[in-house]
């Protein structure tokens, strides 16, 4: 099996658990998220937000970038961040 039918089925597979486990699951992360974190972190593929955190889907607000960096001019961070203030009123960004 190929490494993106393998990614593909444990996607399915883990999206049909978490609907076994809780039917209503994705029906409310899809209705409002309302995180009062903005956490910054770094992209590294070994240290995932939420797993690190202890929390849930919708708990925290997520950016990643290489060296979890905060620059001036990244436009990429920067909408994140204003989105995460603006709209999501995120109290805090780590």
């Amino acid at each position: 099996m190929k490494a993106i039918q393998k990614l593909l089925l444990e996607n399915k597979a883990w999206a049909a658990e978490q609907v076994l486990d809780d039917p209503q699951y994705f029906a409310r992360l899809a209705k409002l998220q309302s995180p009062e974190f903005l956490w910054i972190g770094c992209s590294d593929s070994r240290v995932p937000a939420n797993q690190i955190t202890g929390t849930t889907p919708g708990e925290i607000f997520v950016h990643r970038n290489i060296a979890n960096l905060v620059v001036e001019d990244d436009i990429n961070l920067l909408s994140v961040l204003h989105y995460a203030v603006t709209y999501l009123k995120v109290k805090h960004v780590i």
